[in-house]
């Protein structure tokens, strides 16, 4: 799976920083809207549901990827591998943080948002990357490394997708480097697209920069059921 991959090169690459903004967005939002229950739809490795839960929230998070799971968990996070529409339980709000919306492929939208819509008593919260982030800022390659592995990420973006290889090298105990390969996909959807796809009402959209760009990078968007 491309997104086990990635978790296990995630922590090379994430800026601290912009993710602290973003996930402080969130925060202030869920304050704002007086909600409590929350469910963190594609939770990775725990980050932002560990800081809410710090925050006062009764946080759940569910993904796909059972390899990111397994790192929330040992933070302390009450989570499961599971796919949304596998869930019976209810929440008052749902969030889904950094990108996750942008994994999805346009005919897969309105069965996630249909799923979303069964589990949410109120509030959806989620972010999309701009065309400009996309096609501007994310084309290229990256490089990190530790004292155990190493690591190349090189992204394109042709025909509203965003296509990024990963190379990991990782470092066995015999010391030599095992290589493992793979590409993820990230789908450019416009606002229209995403309202085209729900039922829920849109209720406010909030531009944010996180990397000093004159445009904003990321739309946080609240959608009311």
């Amino acid at each position: 799976m491309a997104l086990d991959l990635y978790s296990k090169v995630e922590d090379l690459f994430l800026d601290k920083e912009a993710a602290d903004i973003l996930w402080n967005h969130f925060i202030m939002l869920l304050k704002e809207l007086n909600v409590k229950r929350v469910l963190d739809i594609g939770c990775g490795g725990g980050d932002f549901c560990l800081l809410a839960k710090n925050e006062g929230f009764d946080i759940k998070g569910v993904d796909l990827s059972k390899a990111q799971v397994q790192k929330a968990l040992k933070k302390g996070c009450d989570c499961k591998a599971v796919d949304i529409c596998e869930l019976k339980e209810t929440f008052e709000t749902a969030v889904a943080v950094f990108d996750v919306i942008n994994y999805l492929c346009e005919n897969e939208l309105k069965n996630f948002f249909a799923c979303v819509e069964k589990v949410v008593e109120r509030y959806f919260i989620f972010d999309i990357n701009t065309l400009y982030a996309m096609e501007d800022l994310a084309i290229g390659t990256l490089k990190a490394e530790s004292e155990d592995k190493f690591s190349v990420l090189y992204s394109e973006f042709e025909n509203n997708k965003l296509i990024t290889e990963i190379t990991l090298f990782e470092k066995k105990d015999d010391k030599c480097f095992v290589k493992k390969q793979n590409k993820i996909i990230q789908y450019y959807h416009s606002v229209e697209r995403i309202e085209k796809s729900t039922k829920m009402r849109l209720k406010e959209i909030i531009p944010i920069s996180l990397y000093g760009s004159s445009e904003a990078e990321k739309l946080i968007l609240v959608f009311e059921k």
